[in-house]
């Protein structure tokens, strides 16, 4: 069986003027442009998105006016970990849905953006899950299917369609299609050093040290203050912190030498031989790195209730292979003669690095003989896949079920909302 390695070293022998790293970019190159003709059985792969139950019990509140514009408290709430992810929507249908993004407490959670408008306070809220991510390996969906109803949803809807069909978000419950709303954000973000902002402890050259096990994971760009309310060794001294913006100082913290949680990632300890004077004042600038993740996509109407379950095939993206992974799937590997025919093809078309450094394998003609193979080759793999991962179907005595209603696909296609 064929992998990156061994066709490399297949093509090197036939062309050793490209060089290995060269022959094992031929022979990627060739695999993607292979990956890419058609929907190969060998790149279906399968998920199913499991929603939670929609979960309304207490009130919550923002806290725009406390310094907290992204924290959300309740009251009477039993808010678990597991909720990060998931959407809140605080308030009814005037307000948007965020994303949770951390979990403080079964009282206190995290949102992804800053509240917008004026705080509400001991309002009615639904905790539900509207966006689901994909897998790393996604290309596209093959099929998505609601095993409740009994029908395949829609993929081909975008975001546009919902604005005018459901702006608000008014509907829950029966799902219809699964559109692309944007990609999962990655939260990722860079502790700065402790900056002594007094003359007491600078005076000494003196100032705990900042840290992170996680790397700072607030939504946006903030500073932390610490300001020590008693003098000591570490063990001793006291000290309470804040972040800028906030209105009240944290619980007063004993001093350590070992790494102490702030919040958000950051964490701050003292040297051992560290004399804490009452009256710091030290800051720590942190900034927000959010990268995009994998695709994220809606089901729309969101469903509400975890017995829900929407399983689906997508298609693979195309891969790369490398030396620390080198392995073709079965299917090909067992036929990667067809891989060598078409990096052979690229090696003939390949005149040389330069005039010193002549590919003697370059011969256009020999490129076309080349490529005359890999045409022929491709048509007896094609049907060979096409054996084991249909495609191309037609009906043999209906074009659809005897009676149109009794079709999955003509229920679908006559869903509410979507046409009308």
């Amino acid at each position: 069986m064929d992998n990156l390695i061994t066709l490399s070293n297949r093509l090197l022998n036939r062309c050793p003027a490209v060089g290995i790293i060269l022959a094992q970019q031929i022979v990627n190159d060739s695999w993607r442009t292979l990956q890419a003709r058609r929907e190969w059985s060998f790149r279906r792969r399968g998920g199913t998105f499991a929603p939670p139950t929609l979960y309304s019990t207490g009130a919550a509140s923002t806290n725009v006016s406390n310094g907290n514009p992204t924290l959300i408290t309740g009251s009477g709430t039993a808010w678990t970990p597991q909720m990060v992810g998931q959407q809140i929507r605080i308030g009814g249908l005037l307000y948007p849905f965020y994303t949770i993004v951390g979990w403080l407490s079964p009282t206190e959670i995290l949102v992804d953006e800053p509240w917008a408008g004026v705080d509400v306070t001991a309002v009615s809220y639904t905790i539900l899950q509207c966006y689901y991510p994909v897998p790393s390996d996604f290309g596209h969906f093959y099929a998505v299917t609601s095993i409740k109803d009994g029908y395949r949803l829609w993929t081909t809807a975008t975001e546009a369609d919902l604005a005018l069909l459901d702006p608000q978000r008014t509907n829950f419950g029966q799902t219809y299609a699964v559109v692309f709303k944007d990609y999962s954000p990655q939260y990722g973000g860079v502790v700065g050093p402790v900056i002594s902002l007094n003359a007491i402890g600078q005076a000494q050259g003196q100032a705990p040290i900042s840290t992170t096990s996680t790397g700072y994971t607030y939504v946006t760009d903030a500073t932390y203050i610490i300001q020590m309310v008693g003098s000591g060794p570490p063990g001793t001294a006291i000290f309470q912190w804040m972040r800028a913006g906030q209105t009240a100082w944290s619980p007063i913290q004993f001093t350590s030498s070992q790494a102490q949680d702030l919040s958000d990632g950051v964490q701050v300890y003292w040297p051992s031989a560290f004399q804490c004077i009452a009256g710091d004042l030290f800051i720590i600038n942190c900034q927000s790195l959010i990268s995009a993740s994998v695709p994220r996509y809606e089901l729309w109407p969101a469903p509400t209730y975890s017995a829900y379950l929407y399983p689906y095939i997508y298609i693979a993206k195309e891969m790369d292979l490398t030396v620390q992974s080198p392995t073709l799937p079965p299917f090909i590997a067992n036929r990667g003669e067809v891989l060598l025919e078409m990096a052979l093809e690229k090696c003939a078309e390949f005149p040389g690095a330069d005039v010193d450094h002549v590919n003697i394998y370059h011969d256009l003609r020999q490129a076309q003989y080349h490529a005359n193979k890999v045409k022929d080759m491709l048509i007896d793999l094609e049907r060979n896949d096409e054996e084991v991962g249909v495609t191309n179907i037609d009906y043999q005595l209906y074009p659809m079920a005897p009676s149109p209603w009794m079709d999955g696909d003509w229920q679908q296609r006559h869903a509410p909302f979507m046409n009308g």
